[in-house]
């Protein structure tokens, strides 16, 4: 099932997280994991989670040009037990396309174990990727967790409010494709979920080398007049010397 965490929530853990800057997000407040999150499991253990947002670069943050990823930020309440494999996936999707894993293609990945004990933290995952026409496509980040009996996590998130809402999605929860968190009676869940990343630099055109000849210097009427005045003396003195 689709549940919260029963536990009370553990002191935060690590450091205080400071975004990297420039980066884009969908959350009011970036810096701020609170309890009561969900998660699809059986009490014990997790089933197969993910945990999404899609970035609409283009219509939501003005991107033009190609935007390349280098790592994401993204909260987890709580995380028990070993061996705790989480990975964090991008993918492209057309704009206005249904939001079906189908309609996805990944342009990155990578995994790391997250320490038993973590809570109420922000987690640095890097992970590269690039959306060459952010015009024509989106974004998607996916924290996935494996179906696991070793571990139970809830992904950080808060209710000071979003611009785009979080999904998640469960095959073991009948749910397999992304739906909003609240399709499934938890409106106020909002995945915390920062992207680090640049848009793509557009050279300066070159301007062309300047030409090494020296410009024709134009007469004016002075020079015409005296231009006149040296070929009519030139002519005067021909046929003085031929007569």
């Amino acid at each position: 099932d689709f549940t919260t965490n029963p536990n009370p929530a553990n002191p935060p853990t690590g450091t205080p997280y400071t975004p990297d800057l420039p980066n884009i997000t969908q959350s009011t407040d970036p810096t701020t994991v609170e309890a009561g999150t969900v998660s699809c499991n059986d009490g014990t253990a997790l089933a197969d989670n993910h945990f999404l947002r899609r970035f609409f670069l283009n219509a939501d943050h003005g991107i033009l040009v190609q935007y390349n990823v280098t790592s994401v930020d993204f909260g987890l309440e709580s995380v028990a037990g070993t061996n705790a494999v989480v990975n964090m996936d991008l993918y492209t999707i057309a704009n206005g396309a249904a939001f079906t894993f189908a309609n996805m293609t990944q342009i990155g990945t990578t995994s790391r174990v997250i320490a038993d004990g973590t809570a109420l933290a922000i987690e640095n995952f890097v992970v590269a990727g690039s959306i060459v026409e952010p015009a024509a496509d989106d974004l998607v980040v996916d924290m996935f967790r494996p179906d696991s009996d070793t571990w139970l996590g809830y992904p950080g998130a808060n209710a000071s409010g979003v611009t785009q809402p979080s999904y998640l999605a469960s095959v073991a929860c009948s749910l397999p494709d992304p739906a909003t968190f609240g399709s499934i009676g938890f409106p106020t869940t909002a995945l915390v979920v920062t992207v680090n990343g640049d848009e793509q630099v557009v050279p300066t055109p070159t301007p062309p080398p300047a030409t090494s000849l020296n410009p024709v210097p134009a007469l004016g009427s002075y020079g015409i007049i005296a231009m006149v005045l040296l070929i009519v003396g030139v002519a005067v003195l021909l046929m003085w010397r031929r007569n």
